[in-house]
């Protein structure tokens, strides 16, 4: 297991900046930040993110694709691949791909880790699933069971 210390600005599930309660912008702890760059990830396609094009998961090149086993294993890759690349180490994070239904597929991702709390002390936080229905409902994905 990694020790994840880096902490980023605050966003909703939506990448919109969170503002505190004294008007400043507010600070996300280490696992916050990380769980925010996966979501990012997520959605985003390569090419998409113009700071580094290399950035994104592509999980938009299998809409239209048949839902088989060989797609939801190729989803996995992509999003493992990509995940691990960027933000969190291989041994933090799970991806699952099963059929939601004809057309959808859910994305269940297990994130685990230690994580630097705002004031200094460790957290060895128990995996949480991030859940994903995809392809995403009007362009936005859908996260079951997690608070955002």
């Amino acid at each position: 297991m990694a020790l994840y210390i880096a902490r980023d600005v605050a966003c909703n599930f939506s990448g919109d900046v969170t503002i505190g309660a004294n008007g400043d912008l507010k600070l996300a702890d280490s696992y916050e930040s990380h769980k925010a760059a996966v979501n990012f990830l997520i959605r985003t396609d390569k090419g998409e993110y113009k700071a580094d094009r290399r950035v994104g998961c592509d999980l938009g090149t299998f809409i239209g694709q048949e839902h088989d086993e060989a797609m939801h294993i190729a989803m996995e890759h992509s999003i493992l691949d990509n995940i691990t690349r960027f933000v969190i180490s291989r041994s933090d994070v799970q991806a699952h791909v099963m059929p939601l239904s004809y057309d959808q597929a859910g994305v269940f991702l297990v994130v685990g880790g230690t994580y630097v709390d705002s004031d200094g002390n460790t957290l060895d936080l128990e995996p949480e699933v991030l859940v994903y229905a995809f392809p995403y409902a009007e362009g936005e994905p859908r996260l079951v069971g997690v608070q955002q």
